[in-house]
């Protein structure tokens, strides 16, 4: 029997079972994670599976599921899910900066592509549509000055000639030029796999540049569907859950970590430093070693739900979430009957 006891436990069955394979940066609560992987992300699965014909099921139903999740395809051909502008935005800033600082292609080419990937996005249809389409449009609405700012009032030789979206990734391109400054070669996304200290499962993450030595972090105006959008100031150091997300790549490469910011504005670069990394690395341990707590004393994720504070009304993730995918949510924490 403890021969058994000890195979499941190597199998890590108290993790599998409940759809949990990895740890990654802990930068939502518990309860969202939990639900996420253990119950909505295998649902949708098996609906793109049914769709696609590799298993038995009803078409009709299978589509209005992800039609709840937000799904559809992007430009460059990738599956997206509950999609918003920022980082739609992002994202393509990320594939700007890809095609010119690693495949080399002409900024103005690689502009162009990449503005089919911000017009390709769609948002949930439960959201206001008229609202995304006034966001597309506002981030690309010519209306700032080479160094990124506004007036009500242009001389002429001063009128607007940028949009927010072109500046941005003008910005991003300078920022990661000065960051990798002097690299032999520009290496783009990389998985980063290791293991963290007093945890059982692996940590897994998604270096943007270098091998998790350089991310890209880009913040975009408030307001973008109005006339009068505000920029969103470039932090002055690294914010919290950012170096979470760094802390765990130099763990896993011993690569001392940069980040770049960049809004329409400017750019900034940080180099984490030591004390920085290893405080924010003993709050990612900490979340990792409470979630295989919690999944250990659990048998399924139902139970496992019920032990985790759901933060309906404090946390961003909830805010875009479909009504029905919410009310299943609260129903699993026990908030409605």
């Amino acid at each position: 029997m403890k021969d058994l006891i000890m195979a499941i436990g190597d199998t890590k069955n108290w993790a599998f079972k409940k759809g949990y394979y990895h740890h990654s940066q802990p930068s939502t609560p518990d309860y969202y994670t939990f639900f996420q992987k253990g119950i909505i992300r295998p649902a949708r699965s098996k609906a793109l599976k049914i769709i696609n014909g590799e298993t038995d099921g009803v078409k009709e139903e299978a589509e209005a599921f992800l039609e709840q999740h937000g799904y559809y395809i992007d430009y460059l051909g990738k599956t997206q899910f509950t999609d918003n502008i920022n980082m739609a935005s992002g994202r393509a800033v990320e594939y700007y900066c890809d095609q010119v600082l690693i495949h080399g292609a002409m900024p103005n080419e690689a502009y162009r592509e990449v503005l089919n990937l911000l017009l390709s996005l769609q948002t949930g249809s439960w959201l206001d549509q008229e609202k995304t389409k006034a966001q597309i449009e506002g981030r690309q609405k010519t209306r700032f000055q080479e160094n990124g700012k506004a007036g009500k009032l242009f001389s002429e030789n001063q009128q607007p000639v940028f949009c927010e979206f072109e500046l941005v990734c003008q910005n991003a391109h300078a920022g990661l030029k000065e960051a990798m400054q002097g690299a032999n070669e520009i290496i783009g996304q990389t998985e980063l796999r290791g293991k963290l200290p007093g945890c059982q499962l692996d940590y897994l993450g998604y270096g943007d540049y270098q091998g998790g030595a350089v991310e890209l972090k880009t913040q975009w105006d408030t307001g973008v569907d109005t006339d009068s959008p505000r920029s969103n100031s470039l932090p002055k150091d690294i914010k919290h859950p950012h170096l979470m997300q760094i802390a765990g790549y130099w763990h896993i490469t011993g690569k001392i970590p940069r980040i770049v910011y960049a809004n329409r504005l400017g750019y900034r670069v940080f180099e984490a430093t030591i004390e920085q990394l290893e405080y924010a690395l003993s709050d990612v341990i900490a979340a990792c070693v409470r979630r295989e707590k919690l999944m250990m004393v659990t048998e399924n994720v139902e139970q496992l739900l019920k032990l985790c504070d759901p933060h309906f009304a404090d946390s961003f993730v909830w805010r875009d979430v479909h009504p029905d995918v919410l009310r299943q949510a609260k129903k699993l924490a026990g908030v409605i009957k």
